[in-house]
């Protein structure tokens, strides 16, 4: 089958995080279906979710990983062409999950159909809801695989075929104050959550500036614009009827660590700025701790990759990936994949057709070079 149309095949099947990835699942063993892939179908965090595990060789940590997500982002606004019906126009596939990341999943497993593997394995580690956390991810790390599969990983989210060894991660927590509720015309005897969220509010935005000029020693290898740590206010809910002192004040908010901060720190830096201007019972509550990625910049495929590419500079990217989760389990995990992350999850989302190509080469020769197949 050709690269297009496998893409087109697996841009057809919604796998929107929101429902279940059975489908394609089982599109991808039927795909494999008498050859000499092995597929492991693996459970997941929920009913109706699964990860997916193609090997070919024998299991083992030597050789190569490749991983991607099966899900997609839903595909509101105004499209061009169907989001679900893969398009050329201008030397580019456009659609949904084009780019972000099912034209790297169509290279991986057109890469292990064709792989002659000599020494240790090569793997295709496929997962689940990276978009909304990095779910599936998370689930291998907590429960571990069926068989062994290589410590070098390369993950294939878009980066415009450069080599990202390292990014940010993103805490997501939940600020909630206790007040007491009242007759607005007689405020004396209630307490205004509301009032006390707003000075939380202020004292939370002005540590967002000061973080802006906090910079670490990985702060040179991303952008001007993302050197730092990003604390962000999101969601904000209090209040019942326009008479009524508010009783309960709630906000949402995410920091985006950059990788070689602490967390705790940080958490109990947000924890004084609350306390300090907050003058009623409050709680900070974590919701999610979708993890930062630092891989060293010897590992032998960010080494290999890289000069592969004639990169020579270690690059960050403030989004996160599986690769935080997977660090954590002691994979050595890069991103490289063909696409600009800045057209993911907008409408007419695309993929340049010469950028897949390349990528095909590229994860060749890596396959060629971890694994002893012919070039």
């Amino acid at each position: 089958m050709e690269l297009k149309q496998l893409l087109m095949d697996l841009i057809s099947i919604d796998s929107t995080s929101a429902l279940s990835n059975a489908p394609i699942v089982a599109y991808i063993e039927a795909y494999f279906k008498d050859s000499n892939v092995t597929c492991h179908r693996l459970s997941a965090h929920e009913e109706g979710k699964f990860n997916l595990l193609l090997i070919k060789g024998n299991p083992s940590e030597d050789g190569l990983t490749l991983c991607g997500h099966m899900d997609t982002v839903p595909a509101p606004g105004s499209w061009t062409s169907s989001p679900w019906t893969l398009t050329q126009r201008d030397d580019k596939w456009f659609a949904r999950g084009s780019c972000d990341m099912k034209g790297f999943v169509a290279i991986a497993l057109q890469a292990i159909e064709r792989a002659e593997v000599q020494k240790g394995c090569l793997a295709v580690l496929l997962v689940c809801d990276e978009e909304l956390g990095s779910f599936g991810a998370k689930y291998v790390l907590d429960n571990g695989l069926p068989v062994p599969i290589p410590k070098q990983v390369i993950i294939g989210e878009p980066t415009s075929l450069q080599v990202v060894r390292l990014h940010k991660g993103h805490l997501s927590m939940r600020a909630s104050i206790e007040g007491v509720s009242a007759h607005t015309g007689s405020p004396h005897l209630g307490k205004n959550a509301l009032v006390a969220g707003g000075k939380v509010i202020c004292a939370l935005s002005e540590l967002a500036k000061q973080y802006e000029t906090l910079h670490t020693d990985c702060s040179k290898h991303f952008s001007d614009v993302a050197k730092f740590p990003v604390l962000s206010v999101a969601t904000a809910q209090s209040g019942t009827a326009i008479n009524v002192v508010p009783d309960s004040f709630e906000i949402g908010l995410g920091m985006r660590l950059l990788p070689d901060q602490n967390k705790d720190e940080v958490v109990a830096k947000i924890r004084d700025a609350i306390g300090a201007v907050c003058d009623l019972p409050w709680a900070l509550e974590e919701l999610g701790d979708n993890p930062t990625m630092l891989t060293p910049e010897d590992s032998p495929v960010n080494r290999w990759l890289c000069k592969y590419i004639g990169q020579e500079d270690s690059i960050g990217v403030s989004y996160g990936t599986d690769g935080g989760y997977l660090s954590r389990g002691g994979y050595e995990c890069v991103l490289y994949g063909a696409g600009d992350i800045a057209v993911a999850h907008k409408p007419d989302e695309y993929v340049p057709i010469a950028e897949m190509n390349t990528c095909v080469q590229t994860i060749d020769a890596a396959i060629a070079h971890f694994c002893g197949a012919s070039e």
